[in-house]
């Protein structure tokens, strides 16, 4: 899923919420979270070489440690947030991969064979992806639509209008409070 709106309408604390409420409880070493940006790759996200001090290193991403924590703990649901998903270059970022976030590519049998180790990998069926998405940002407005068809997208909205907010707005009773909400609106 994609959660998509505007700064400040709860993406982030939405996402956390519900992978908490899927998993049954606040375990937070089955949640991650991850921001994309234009200079995030493959081997950031995934695998890559990494300068130490005897030359370069293999070192495993986010995703690749997250996936194999899912598979080793089958019983269990994992969750990956990633704030600014249209940020990123998805093919580069997700590279042979990409298709195997889809629902049935998912397991072994759909394995694909990871460019730095020759190692079949795939996506377990217990790690789900939460998508964060700004509206307000449109230079990014168009999204691969390889990512647009395999994820559910939702738009969150500010919730000025509702009966919680209204009565935080009674409470303050603050005339410049309630001027900037109209004009926010």
């Amino acid at each position: 899923i994609i959660l998509q709106g505007s700064a400040g309408v709860g993406k982030t604390y939405a996402a956390k919420r519900l992978a908490y409420s899927i998993i049954g409880e606040k375990d937070k070493e089955r949640v991650e979270m991850i921001q994309f940006h234009q200079s995030y790759s493959y081997e950031d996200f995934i695998m890559g070489y990494r300068p130490n001090e005897n030359g370069f290193e293999l070192k495993e991403g986010i995703f690749y440690k997250l996936c194999k924590e899912a598979e080793e703990d089958g019983g269990n649901k994992y969750f990956l947030i990633i704030d600014e998903i249209n940020r990123g270059n998805i093919s580069k970022i997700f590279g042979e991969l990409f298709m195997l976030i889809e629902n049935d590519k998912r397991g072994e049998e759909e394995a694909l064979e990871l460019i730095y180790t020759n190692e079949k990998f795939s996506v377990p069926e217990n790690l789900y992806i939460i998508g964060l998405m700004n509206t307000a940002d449109r230079s990014l407005a168009m999204l691969d639509y390889a990512l647009r068809r395999r994820f559910a997208f939702y738009d969150m909205k500010p919730a000025f209008d509702s009966e919680q907010f209204e009565e935080y707005k009674n409470k303050l009773n603050n005339k410049r409070f309630n001027s900037l909400i109209e004009k926010i609106k």
